[in-house]
């Protein structure tokens, strides 16, 4: 899918971003493109020839400043590899010793630090790089800034120039891979000595203003060449040390920059890429052209394309710290191909600060399908006066379940989800067409849990049917391994006792009944929600419990606790959480720009959260669970959608629907309007 619905251009665009701009304005379908090279393997590289390249990139080192093949017709003003490290005699004598061709091209875990001299980044430094303020006091200085050590100001024109000079030779160097020019493992290497060579002998930040990614050009790019590293070129575990090297030296240079990583100064661990949300407050060039981007995409025919079931491209910010993260496509796949990483290959050149990276990810729905027995709770001391804790929330009130509890219908043997809410028909009360619903309740909850296994108006439980039936059966198996008059048997005999008595009162006392629902897309939207009848001996408020408080923020109390008013306006980096079934309380942002991805045969579109300030977000049986925010206006809660899918390997993203949306629909099905709140 990705690279049959993104035009892939081989063209570069270092210096040229209104080319770039142009260029992807008009997005097109293609047969798709593979780069022109792929990946060096590291053990397929020949260390004889190397070195015979590495001289003759020496002797060519003196005449690439003009345009070359492998700059891509670009002024290469000490540029590239083969201009700077490879064949350069002054950085060539920081190496002790001669050039151990046996040890180049093979992954930086096996190689012996100690045959190159001062490049020992890992040891060196340790963890003092979070609080030195010397850490590169130990390198000899090697540049003219050296000799501005002690002055109270770095010049703007010095700081811009090194930071040039930096961005030149990374780039080089990354077009130097790609063109299998240079093996990973030995850009690694010279990408370390790039970033030991920027202002060696400053010692802390002193710089003339302040630098952020979205007032640097150069910094976004550096940023984006660091990501390519960790995230495309050195993702195998084998390049772990790899890996370590370029982040720790990469965390250096930004506190030359003043751009403190949080996450590494409060833990002393060595950070790893995250992904961010885009917010209203995201203010990097290519944030609008991304977002147009993405909807048309979305608009794409879905006859013309095909891909893994699941797969998706995500736009988001990403970095070591959101303060140095920049946009970012994510794609994810189930089961990612060498063609797809070759296709990232292709993509680098589209955007010279825009990343692209494959994970293995994959959008899937929220509902959990129970194999019966998978999960079986350890032994305990137990005693008569014993209380067990079941995997799902319980009322207090069997006729007043509050939201977010676990849902599914009756006759369930395997799909379970969450009930997301109650919603109220805006019925007149002198409609007599209307009238055996006036004051009626309807819960909400996903259609692919409530018409899962049934189409013919399925009667529903709170709490799931499915998770109290497998509670049953892992508790008498577990009660088969105590003798048969002991008090442990008892215990659990008496608890699965308690389950059947809880499944035969669901079963005479019916909480609703399924009434409408559709999982479709409608004029390019989701629309995967159904209503349910609810009995009219069960009192229903949109509340979501007292027992919430105890696992989630200390504002989820006394009034916070209720669904009051509707959010209709979305505002990028929003701050929402939701209370699922399997997960409980997790909380995320929601991103600026939409996700896209392929389901079955369709491609389809959806707003999505992205988890913060925890990775995970959702998981299966959290479908249905309502998007709320905190009211800012007055006490009480925001609902802003509901929870329909999640990508299933990472964990990090939540799939919603607007309730706008669902809203809309409802009243275009039924002709009258609905809202959270009874009509007054």
């Amino acid at each position: 899918m990705p690279k049959r619905i993104l035009g892939l251009s081989r063209k570069s665009s270092e210096n040229n971003d209104e080319s770039t701009n142009e260029e992807l304005s008009n997005v097109r379908i293609s047969s798709g493109a593979s780069s022109s090279s792929r990946a060096t393997d590291d053990g397929d590289i020949n260390t004889e020839n190397i070195s015979k390249s590495d001289d003759s990139s020496s002797r060519i080192s003196s005449s690439i400043q003009s345009s070359s093949v492998f700059s891509k017709s670009r002024q290469t003003h000490r540029t590239g590899t083969s201009s700077m490290h490879t064949g350069s005699t002054k950085d060539s004598a920081n190496f002790t010793g001669k050039r151990d061709v046996e040890n180049v091209g093979k992954p930086l875990r096996v190689l012996e630090f100690g045959k190159f001299g001062s490049l020992n980044p890992v040891s060196e430094e340790g963890d003092s790089f979070v609080t030195s303020g010397s850490f590169l006091d130990e390198y000899p200085a090697r540049t003219a800034a050296s000799s501005k050590k002690d002055d109270p100001a770095l010049a703007s024109e010095q700081f811009d120039k090194a930071l040039e000079v930096l961005d030149e030779n990374l780039v080089g160097l990354m077009h130097d891979i790609h063109q299998n020019v240079t093996n990973v493992s030995k850009a690694v290497i010279q990408a370390a000595e790039c970033f030991k060579d920027f202002m060696p002998g400053v010692p802390a930040a002193r710089l003339p203003h302040r630098i952020s990614c979205s007032k640097s050009p150069a910094l976004r790019r550096i940023t984006k060449i660091v990501l390519h590293f960790v995230d495309n070129l050195l993702f195998s575990e084998v390049f772990n040390n790899s890996r370590a090297i370029i982040i720790r030296r990469f965390m250096t240079f930004l506190k030359k920059l003043n751009i403190p990583l949080e996450e590494a100064s409060e833990l002393q661990t060595l950070p790893q890429p995250r992904n961010f949300c885009i917010d209203a407050e995201c203010d990097l060039p290519r944030k609008a052209k991304l977002a147009s981007i993405m909807d048309k995409l979305a608009m794409t025919d879905s006859s013309r394309i095909s891909d893994q079931d699941g797969a998706f491209i995500a736009p988001v910010l990403r970095g070591l710290d959101r303060s140095s993260a920049v946009l970012t496509l994510s794609f994810g796949l189930p089961d990612p191909q060498q063609e797809h990483f070759d296709m990232i290959k292709a993509l680098y050149s589209l955007f010279p600060d825009v990343h692209f990276y494959c994970v293995k990810d994959y959008i899937t729905t929220c509902a959990d399908v129970v194999n019966p027995g998978a999960k079986v709770p350890q032994p305990m001391e137990a005693t008569p006066s014993s209380q067990f804790h079941p995997p799902y929330r319980l009322p207090p009130n069997g006729s007043s379940p509050p939201i977010s509890m676990s849902i599914s219908s009756q006759n369930s043997e395997k799909i379970t989800g969450t009930l997301g809410g109650y919603v109220y028909p805006q019925i007149d009360a002198n409609d007599a067409s209307l009238a055996q619903f006036t004051g009626a309740t309807f819960a909400m909850a996903c259609a692919h849990v409530a018409l899962a296994e049934s189409h013919d108006y399925p009667y529903v439980s709170v709490p799931s049917a499915v998770l109290q039936k497998k509670y049953k059966t892992a508790i008498l198996e577990e009660s088969q391994r105590y003798p048969p008059k002991s008090v442990e048997k008892a215990a659990f005999d008496q608890e699965a006792e308690r389950i059947d008595q809880n499944l035969d009162w669901q079963r005479e006392n019916t909480f609703g009944q399924v009434v409408w629902g559709e999982r479709a897309v409608i004029d390019q939207k989701l629309s995967d929600f159904a209503i349910i009848k609810v009995s009219s001996d069960v009192q229903c408020t949109n509340f979501l419990g007292d027992d919430v408080s105890s696992m989630a923020n200390p504002f989820l109390r006394f009034q916070n606790l209720y669904v009051k008013d509707k959010v209709l306006k979305m505002k990028p980096g929003m701050e929402v959480f939701k209370v699922g079934a399997t997960t409980n309380f997790t909380r995320g942002q929601i991103n600026g720009s939409k996700l896209i991805y392929w389901a079955d045969g369709k491609l389809r579109s959806s707003e999505f959260i992205v988890a913060s300030p925890t990775p995970m977000f959702a998981a299966g049986g959290d479908s249905g669970a309502w998007i709320l925010t905190k009211l800012t206006t007055s006490l009480g809660l925001g609902v802003v959608g509901m929870l329909h899918s999640y990508d299933g390997e990472q964990r990090q993203f939540g799939l919603f629907t607007p309730i706008i949306d669902i809203l809309d629909r409802l009243q275009k099905v039924t002709g009258v309007a609905w809202d959270i709140n009874r009509h007054s």
